[in-house]
């Protein structure tokens, strides 16, 4: 398994996303719909490839991240969907240990984004819930918002970051 950290990850993870949502890529841009400003430079993507073959290497994750403030807005998870069927036995018994390709994913993603304080997530799936909770996301006060701490941050801060990601709405 290889995960991969980029820009722009459209020209790997499209389809993907696609089949995951029927909606179109989030490709980096100034106006992505949400309420902030999100120009290209505070996007970063990362995708989780898995080698097949010698010649076939196969995108199987995606998730989003957007910079705001001290925090990085997670958005748009997703994994091929027939992927742990086509797994070999021994391949799929090491992804699930490690707690599936999506924790792998996530898990990755946070040590890279140590830069800022927190990542998190709007989630409204259980079973996105379950992953994300085994990542260390837990929820907060804001329904469907939940958060990953990345460093120690006093309890009103806290609050306060947390209601400043509340307010831009869903992502």
């Amino acid at each position: 398994m290889l995960i991969v950290g980029m820009a722009n990850a459209a020209f790997f993870a499209a389809d993907l996303f696609h089949e995951a949502f029927r909606a179109p890529f989030p490709v980096p841009r100034d106006d992505s719909g949400l309420s902030i400003p999100t120009p290209p430079g505070l996007w970063r993507q990362y995708v989780a490839f898995y080698k097949w073959s010698d010649t076939h290497v196969e995108p199987v994750a995606f998730v989003n991240f957007l910079r705001h403030g001290d925090a990085y807005l997670v958005g748009g998870l997703c994994a091929r969907r027939n992927f742990y069927r086509r797994l070999p036995a021994s391949h799929w018994r090491a992804c699930k240990a490690r707690g599936g390709i999506v924790q792998m994913l996530l898990d990755r993603a946070a040590v890279e984004l140590g830069d800022a304080a927190a990542l998190f997530g709007y989630c409204g799936d259980a079973k996105s819930w379950r992953v994300s909770e085994r990542a260390g996301y837990r929820r907060t006060p804001y329904q469907y918002v939940i958060v990953k701490w990345l460093r120690d941050v006093a309890e009103r801060d806290r609050a306060a970051l947390e209601a400043k990601v509340a307010a831009v709405g869903p992502f």
